[in-house]
């Protein structure tokens, strides 16, 4: 692939068009504490079965991104603890 050339998604209402050399993977939220059984967010008694389904894609997608050399940006929530 080369990182210059404009890549078209199929999607809906209409195709998105990107030139991946000019764009960031932006990953946001992918903690343990928000998609493991026994994080926080399940200590919230929220279900994380669907979150957990987008480990694999997620993964795919960042090993791809990388291989290609373009940038990539993860955020992480963080608390004080007073």
């Amino acid at each position: 692939m080369d990182t210059n050339d404009t890549i078209i998604v199929e999607a809906e209402p209409y195709p998105f068009e990107f030139i991946p050399k000019q764009c960031a993977l932006l990953i946001i939220d992918m903690q343990r504490d928000f998609l493991e059984p026994d994080g926080f967010g399940a200590m919230l008694h929220n279900d994380v079965t669907q979150l957990r389904r987008t480990i694999e894609p997620n993964q795919k997608l960042l090993k791809a991104w990388r291989a290609a050399g373009l940038q990539i940006i993860h955020t992480r929530e963080g608390h004080r603890s007073d």
